[in-house]
C-alpha cells in the first residue's frame, strides 16, 4: 500500500508499504479520507511528539472496514467507521479515573504507532466508532477536530447571551465557531487573524464579526485562544472583561512569559482545553452525519498521498489561506 512517512523535519516520503495485519481483535480500515492537523504540522515543522522514525503520520481518517479479526463483534467488513486515535498510557492517575485526554503521557497514532496517511489501517474494536450507511465521508473526516471543538464548547459552556471573541480561525477555531452559533445558539461571535480568507471563512460558518486585530476597548466574557503564539495569548488576556473566562486551546512551540497580574485583579478563569473525550468524539460524528452543523466550508482542499509535501508545505507557509486539508485515497 501507499503511505506518507515522517523521516525528520521537513521530509515526508511518499513510498510503499506493507498492508498492516489485522489482528484478532482488529478491523482492517481501508482509509477513504484522512485530515493533516495542526500537530501533524509540529510533528513536519519541529518534530515534536514522534516516537518512531521513519513513521507514517496521521490520526484523522475514517473509512469503510475491508475484514475482521476472529474476536470483532460488533462491526463487520462493509461498515463505514472512524475511530478514536488517542494512545494513552492506561496507568496515570488520570487514566485510573477514565480522564484518557488527560492522561500524563498521551500519545496518538501517528505518533507512537502506524498513522492513517496510508491506504490501509488496523484498529481496535474497541477504538472503532460506527458512521451511518448515509453519512458523507468527506465531512465525516472532519470529526476529530470538531470533537475537540466539542469539547471547548463543553467547557465553555456556550448560551445564547455571550459575547465570544475565537482568536485563531485555523481549523479548530473554525470548527469552534461553527458549533457556537449553529448548535449553542451564541449570535456574538468575533473572529480574529491576520489571514483575510480564514476570516472570509468565519463569517461564513456563523462570526457575526471578523477582524484582524481587536480594538483597545473591546471586552469579551468568554476569549477562546486558538491560535498558540505569546501575542495571541497576551491579547486574549487582554481582553477578557472582569470575571470572565478565557480558553486556552494550543499547543505552544515555545515557553513564553506573560503578566499574570491582569487576570489576578480580574478574577478572570483560566481554562486549559485539551483534545477530546470519547463521548465528545461519537457527539460529533453524531452532528455532521444529522447536519445539525455545517462544517463543509472548512475544507479548503483535497490532495493525494503524493502530492503529500506538497500540502505541508502549503500549510506551513505564510500565505494562510488554506484551513483544513484532506488526502483522498
Amino acid at each position: 500500500m501507499r503511505a506518507l512517512r515522517f523521516y525528520g523535519i521537513h521530509d515526508l516520503r511518499t513510498e510503499e508499504t506493507e498492508i498492516p495485519e489485522c489482528g484478532e481483535d482488529e478491523a482492517l480500515v481501508k482509509i477513504a479520507y484522512a485530515g493533516i492537523c495542526g500537530s501533524d504540522l509540529h510533528i513536519y515543522n519541529k518534530g515534536m511528539f514522534i516516537q518512531n522514525i521513519p513513521e507514517t503520520m496521521g490520526h484523522e481518517f475514517d473509512g469503510v472496514i475491508e475484514k475482521t479479526g476472529s474476536g470483532v463483534k460488533n462491526f463487520k467488513p462493509g461498515d463505514k467507521v472512524t475511530a478514536n486515535p488517542m494512545v494513552p498510557c492506561g496507568t496515570c492517575n488520570s487514566c485510573l479515573k477514565g480522564s484518557f485526554n488527560t492522561c500524563a503521557a498521551l500519545g496518538f497514532i501517528g505518533e507512537v504507532s502506524q498513522g492513517c496517511f496510508a491506504q490501509y489501517i488496523a484498529v481496535k474494536e474497541e477504538k472503532l466508532i460506527r458512521v451511518p450507511d448515509s453519512a458523507d465521508l468527506k465531512q465525516i473526516a472532519l470529526s476529530e477536530p470538531l470533537a475537540v471543538a466539542v469539547n471547548i464548547c463543553r467547557r465553555a459552556s456556550f448560551r445564547p447571551g455571550d459575547r465570544i471573541a475565537l482568536i485563531g480561525a485555523g481549523p479548530i477555531g473554525l470548527l469552534t465557531i461553527a458549533l457556537a452559533k449553529q448548535v449553542y445558539g451564541v449570535d456574538d461571535i468575533t473572529a480574529v487573524d491576520l489571514s483575510e480568507s480564514r476570516l472570509k471563512l468565519a463569517v461564513k460558518l456563523g462570526a457575526s464579526k471578523a477582524v484582524q486585530k481587536l480594538d483597545e476597548n473591546d471586552r469579551f466574557n468568554k476569549v477562546v485562544e486558538a491560535a498558540g503564539v505569546p501575542a495571541t495569548f497576551a491579547m486574549a488576556a487582554e481582553h477578557v472583561e472582569a470575571n470572565g473566562f478565557l480558553y486556552v486551546v494550543s499547543i505552544f512551540e515555545k515557553d513564553f512569559i506573560f503578566d499574570i497580574n491582569a487576570l489576578v485583579a480580574g478574577q478572570v478563569t483560566l481554562v486549559g482545553c485539551n483534545v477530546y473525550t470519547d463521548e465528545a468524539l461519537k457527539e460529533a460524528v453524531t452532528l455532521i452525519a444529522e447536519k445539525r452543523v455545517d462544517i463543509s466550508p472548512v475544507i479548503t482542499g483535497e490532495y493525494t498521498l503524493e502530492e503529500g509535501k506538497k500540502a505541508f508545505e502549503l500549510l506551513s507557509s505564510v500565505d494562510k489561506s488554506a484551513a483544513k486539508i484532506l488526502f483522498r485515497m
